[in-house]
């Protein structure tokens, strides 16, 4: 038995509209957009512990014999990622 789920959260690139947003994600309601994915992962940040605590049971419930476990995240980026420069 694992002790440890790990939820995927993918990120992607609208180019169109200029912004960035979940594009899938293990936890079930978790739909967040934002102008930087820096802006993106504050706000799943903020918002992962409240979404995982109301659908728990859906999230245990798709990883059958675990006894509660602990749940980490995992962010997948689907676009790529501009990093500033660093000096």
């Amino acid at each position: 038995m694992r002790d440890k789920i790990e939820l995927q959260i993918h990120l992607a690139f609208d180019a169109e509209a200029s912004v960035w947003y979940i594009a899938e994600s293990d936890i079930p309601g978790l739909r967040l957009e934002a102008d930087t994915a820096t802006e993106l992962m504050r706000r799943i940040d903020e918002c992962a512990e409240e979404m995982i605590a109301l659908n728990e049971a859906e999230i245990v419930g798709n990883h059958p014999g675990e006894m509660r476990p602990s749940m980490t995240l995992r962010p997948v980026f689907d676009s790529p990622v501009r990093l500033p420069a660093y000096v």
